[in-house]
């Protein structure tokens, strides 16, 4: 364990160990069934929902929750790619994408390594503090309570970086946690053993969970062009919790403190990364007279070394091209709310630092190079909000105004031989006022016919990364760009949700989105060659940089129907439809036209499950994803796919469970990226496990 995060871990724990006194009241909170406050995904089971926050209302928005613990070890990333309106980038889930890739995307909105889409657990953004990425394997799905997924952009208090959807995560009470213990044993020796436990401390309640997984990994390069450098993809993962819940009388306290580390090898030898990372979270909540309030605040912190590697010789050797060897990074912030009858306020303020530092340009001998870059973000924000329901329906109006700045920029390049000075940029710092909002209504045509519309305004701040940080990928090489500027969405939507009968439900949404300036890719020139901007680029790389794309425009169809066949069991189709182009680049009027990368136009779920209230459960789905280029000259197709996934499970006693489930079983070929000259990379592989869940 890296001595900061070995520091900040005691710090932290510190005053959450101080917490005592009476017993915590938790209060359930039965999800209804329309569209705005939860429809439970085919397969996922509804549940009481513990509310230690104040819920989050926007009406006009399609909610779609489900449970996270009832998929047989399968990962959030995993559960979430069932919804067509999510995407994972480069189609690879977190067993094998590189932790720098792990972000989502929503509704055709262009893909991007930093994600979209807001996630939060508890109220806490959980976007890496330099890159924006989230790290799926420090989630414990059994930790979990409930995984809301709003899509269309936000404002109020999911804030600032909530672009194109949320995905809102709560975790279970520690006064609701029962000792329990999961394990499983999968494909390329792979294995998860993880538990937790709920307990009172005089008069505080507290919960504990820890887990660890490992496994061999799986290759990402076919068999026929495989060499002697590629090996399995294989990574370990830790995690562990620790959360306590105290009720004052008429303050609430809830403090948790979470700890994860991951080591991986990423195809290569060489080609290995390491994360080290704390969170530490307290939120505290009462009554003001008439009104609620409640106090979210946070520390992050993470530590990131990571080599990147390029084969050679026909893959028979490989050289290490850059090594990231120290990249540390944190974030603090707070959200505060109060709510009086319709109307609520609040502020919401965030503060990041990161930077990396590596090594770079290895002509065959070591590393020649040095280079430190990085800085420091912040955004503050206010809004208010006014929401009201009655017999006809709802509405809300929501308007927030942040205040943005990024500064500290920093570039420096040495020689590590001499020790001197090769490249200092004087980054000026940047700032900006950025306003969102969003409008929305429903309205109860009949018992069984529900409208809904709203339209919106969000924004999201580029990255540290994505300002400072180049990166090499084999040949490819990125540069960072200082210039940068918020990307800014506009959208519209209407729907209806038609439910005759509680056997069967219909939903339709159709939508335009506008990003402005949304940050992507864009191509330089084509290795070999020397180019000022990026240096040498070698024969089959590209040269690109990131930029502010002017305008890209998407026109999508959600549509999603569930059907009760009989007692037990369910049918589910999920369809999207999402028409993108880049409609204005002034830079490059050669991308107009042009598709937005990893933005495939279909995305279709067929899911079918069976629960009949008996030991045995059974669900099973088809999802397909039709084509997508990996290139801004949509040059690199990537082909549609379609993978079938399963799992069961089997209640053996009161007490103990069997659990069975397998991805992409027909083994389809998904292909996550592909290089100038064609050599492809692959991901989600076949994979399967068998399990046992025991709870007491």
């Amino acid at each position: 364990m890296s001595e900061p995060i070995l520091k900040t871990l005691v710090v932290l724990s510190l005053p959450l160990m101080c917490m005592s006194g009476a017993s915590a009241q938790a209060l359930k909170a039965p999800l209804s069934q329309n569209s705005e406050t939860g429809d439970s995904a085919d397969g996922w089971q509804e549940i009481a929902v513990v509310e230690r926050r104040l819920p989050v209302f926007v009406s006009g928005q399609r909610r779609v929750t489900f449970v996270p613990g009832d998929h047989a070890g399968l990962r959030l990333d995993s559960q979430l790619a069932a919804q067509p309106g999510l995407s994972l980038f480069r189609r690879a889930n977190s067993l094998t994408a590189h932790p720098t890739t792990q972000g989502l995307a929503m509704r055709g909105v262009g893909a991007n390594a930093a994600g979209r889409v807001l996630v939060t657990l508890d109220g806490v953004p959980m976007g890496d503090p330099f890159g924006g990425w989230v790290f799926w394997s420090s989630f414990a799905a059994g930790d979990l309570a409930e995984v809301a997924v709003l899509p269309g952009g936000s404002a109020g208090a999911f804030g600032a970086q909530a672009l194109s959807g949320v995905v809102d995560i709560r975790s279970r009470s520690a006064a609701d946690t029962r000792p329990a213990f999961e394990g499983w044993f999968g494909a390329n020796d792979s294995f998860s053993l993880s538990g937790r436990a709920g307990f009172a401390l005089g008069g505080t309640d507290a919960a504990i969970s820890a887990g660890h997984f490992q496994t061999d990994g799986d290759y990402l390069v076919s068999a026929d062009a495989r060499g002697p450098v590629d090996v399995p993809a294989a990574s370990e993962a830790s995690h562990a919790a620790l959360t306590l819940e105290h009720d004052f009388g008429a303050v609430s306290a809830r403090g948790a403190l979470r700890y994860f580390r991951e080591e991986r090898t990423n195809g290569l030898a060489l080609a290995i990364n390491s994360t080290e990372a704390v969170d530490a979270s307290l939120t505290l909540a009462g009554v003001a007279g008439e009104g609620q309030w409640e106090v979210v605040s946070y520390y992050r912190a993470r530590a990131f070394e990571n080599v990147f590697s390029s084969a050679r010789d026909a893959r028979a050797t490989e050289l290490a091209v850059l090594d990231q060897y120290d990249v540390p990074a944190w974030g603090v912030g707070m959200l505060a709310r109060l709510k009086v009858g319709d109307f609520e306020v609040g502020i919401d303020g965030r503060r990041m630092s990161g930077e990396t530092n590596e090594r770079f340009r290895n002509l065959g001998d070591g590393f020649t190079r040095d280079r430190m870059a990085g800085g420091d973000q912040w955004t503050l924000g206010a809004y208010g909000e006014l929401s009201h329901t009655d017999d006809w329906g709802s509405m809300s109006a929501t308007l927030r105004l942040d205040r943005w700045r990024s500064y500290s920029g920093a570039r420096i390049e040495r020689d590590i031989t001499s020790g001197d000075v090769l490249r200092d940029d004087e980054v000026p710092a940047r700032g900006g006022w950025q306003p969102s909002a969003r409008l929305g209504a429903l309205v109860a045509l009949t018992g069984a016919i529900d409208v809904r519309a709203a339209a919106y305004r969000s924004w999201r701040l580029p990255t540290l990364n994505e300002y400072y940080r180049p990166f090499r990928v084999v040949n490819d090489i990125t540069e960072a760009n200082p210039d940068l500027v918020p990307e800014k969405l506009y959208g519209i939507e209407v729907g209806f949700d038609y439910e005759p009968l509680n056997t069967f439900k219909l939903s339709a949404t159709v939508f335009r989105n506008w990003l402005k300036d949304g940050v992507g890719n864009v191509t330089i020139g084509f290795g070999p060659g020397f180019f000022p901007l990026g240096g040498f680029v070698p024969d089959g790389g590209v040269l690109r940089q990131r930029a502010n794309i002017g305008e890209s425009v998407t026109d999508g169809v959600e549509l999603s129907g569930k059907l009760l066949l009989q007692p037990g069991v369910t049918l589910r189709a999920d369809y999207l439809f999402a028409r993108a182009r880049i409609t204005r680049f002034d830079a490059m009027p050669e991308l107009i036209g042009k598709r937005p990368v990893q933005t495939p136009r279909h995305a279709l779920t067929l899911a079918l499950a069976y629960d009949a209230g008996g030991p045995f459960t059974l669900q099973g789905d088809m999802r397909f994803t039709s084509s997508q280029y990996d290139d801004d000259q949509n040059l690199r197709r990537l082909s549609g796919i379609a993978a079938v996934n399963m799992s069961a499970a089997y209640q053996v006693n009161e007490t103990v469970s069997l659990t069975v489930a397998a991805e992409n079983i027909f083994g389809a070929r998904v292909v996550s990226a592909v290089t100038a000259d064609g050599f492809e990379t692959l991901a989600q592989r076949r994979f399967w496990r068998v399990g046992l869940k025991a709870g007491f």
